[in-house]
């Protein structure tokens, strides 16, 4: 168990598929009499007498803490929630009800993970603060919506992830780049397992890394990959030169001793997607000023690349005017947000996928209309929501817009030293049945706090 709070001990019993006694465990509260009863006396339990996927489904429903909680409980409900099929219905519901928030710290040098597991239902109502809000981007939206204080589901619970960097988040899984060793590690922070990726290429002397991965999930081959962008770099006795027009990209299969290289790469534009990964494909926004090439795509299964039609209006006098321009996901469909002449925001939808004529307007934000509303507050969006919400980091907030009200909410006040912000959805997902090959050793978390990941 990865996740922390008081404590209660009890003698786990043998987990299945290890032939180990756990040993003592400590998690949340003190044994009651009935919790000693449900470890001993399983039988007595009605809810085992329903069929198996009723009691999945009931179970799948449970609040993430509650959920650990049950993995205590007896030898059966252990054997249950370790199933592949578990981690697979309670993600695909988890996805609709919980957000986690995966905040990376550097307090005096020491790098900390920190995960703040929210309730959506929470942030699409909310309750008013008792203070009056003093966020500028808060104010700027209407004043009857002031800003919101959220309650953490359950206690936060952290790693030291000392020089590591956030690449992504995927099927509650989530991948950390070391640059010191080189290294990915793969993490999934509630079951606290994860491994590192070995046979990582260095950088040659003629090709450098742009500190930009990603990491996803190719659903046809079931098979999680990461990408990482090189560039061509030239040394000329004291300079250094890195043309963007000499881009590589190399692709790792997690649990293969190989990377493969494309090519003649279109170079991926800084912040240039917060939701990038759909239908199997990477996305990002290039730095090429032409609107034929402007939106990038790399089928992660076929491990090819392809350009994405824009919306018909964007000509190249229309895109010559963009200040800012990422790549997102709304509603399960691709979506372009950007900024028109530093006073427009505007959210258009790929309502069919590949197809330039089914390119939509969602929304669009007017700057000037909303009194302190700045354009610094809009160009770190993170994730829309289920609801159709914009999250976006802004003044060290994590603020929510609502297209349907066209107001801004202020949800969480973040601390200065937080470095990135990343939307983590939390699951069952085990790495010894996610990734494939006998090429990497799953490791757990030790149970000092903060948990340590050792990359060597």
């Amino acid at each position: 168990m990865a996740l922390t709070g008081k404590k209660r001990k009890r003698r786990l019993e043998q987990l299945p598929g290890t032939g180990k006694k756990s040993g003592w465990n400590w998690i949340d509260g003190q044994q009651s009499e009935f919790e000693t009863a449900a470890v001993t006396i399983v039988v007595n339990f009605p809810i085992l007498e329903l069929p198996v996927n009723l009691i999945y489904d009931i179970l799948s429903r449970l609040p993430l803490r509650s959920i650990c909680c049950c993995r205590l409980v007896c030898k059966t409900f252990l054997e249950l929630l370790a199933q592949p099929y578990f981690a697979q219905l309670h993600l695909a519901k988890t996805s609709l009800t919980t957000v986690s928030l995966a905040l990376q710290k550097n307090i005096f040098q020491q790098g900390l993970l920190c995960f703040h597991l929210l309730d959506i239902d929470e942030v699409s109502k909310g309750a008013p603060c008792s203070t009056a809000c003093h966020h500028d981007i808060c104010r700027a939206g209407s004043p009857s919506h002031p800003c919101r204080s959220l309650t953490t589901q359950n206690a936060d619970f952290y790693f030291s992830a000392r020089e590591a960097v956030i690449v992504g988040s995927c099927n509650g899984l989530l991948c950390l780049y070391y640059a010191l060793q080189n290294a990915y590690v793969i993490l999934n922070p509630i079951l606290g397992e994860y491994v590192v990726s070995g046979c990582l290429p260095s950088s040659t002397p003629a090709y450098t890394y742009m500190n930009h991965s990603g990491f996803g999930f190719c659903p046809g081959t079931r098979q999680y990959k990461i990408v990482r962008f090189m560039c061509v770099t030239y040394v000329v006795g004291s300079l250094v030169f890195t043309p963007e027009t000499e881009v590589m990209v190399e692709i790792h299969t997690l649990g293969s001793t190989s990377w493969r290289k494309i090519y003649n790469v279109p170079c991926p534009k800084i912040q240039g997607s917060f939701d990038p990964l759909l239908n199997g494909c990477f996305h990002w926004i290039t730095t090429s000023c032409k609107p034929s090439d402007l939106i990038c795509s790399l089928d992660l299964e076929k491990e090819c690349l392809k350009h994405l039609p824009t919306p018909r209006h964007f000509s190249q006098s229309y895109v010559n005017k963009i200040s800012w321009i990422t790549v997102g996901i709304l509603g399960g469909c691709l979506c372009l947000c950007y900024v028109y002449e530093d006073n427009l925001f505007e959210a258009w939808v790929m309502k069919d996928y590949g197809v330039k004529e089914s390119w939509t307007k969602d929304f669009s934000i007017t700057i000037n209309f909303y009194s302190g509303l700045r354009l610094e507050h809009l160009n770190r969006p993170i994730k829309f929501l289920n609801n159709g919400d914009l999250w976006l980091v802004s003044d060290n907030s994590v603020v929510s817009f609502s297209p349907r009200a066209g107001t801004f909410k202020d949800f969480k006040v973040l601390e200065p030293w937080v470095t990135e912000v990343v939307v983590h959805t939390p699951s069952f997902i085990s790495l010894k049945h996610a990734l494939q090959g006998n090429n990497l050793e799953v490791k757990y978390l030790g149970r000092a706090r903060p948990a340590k990941i050792s990359v060597m």
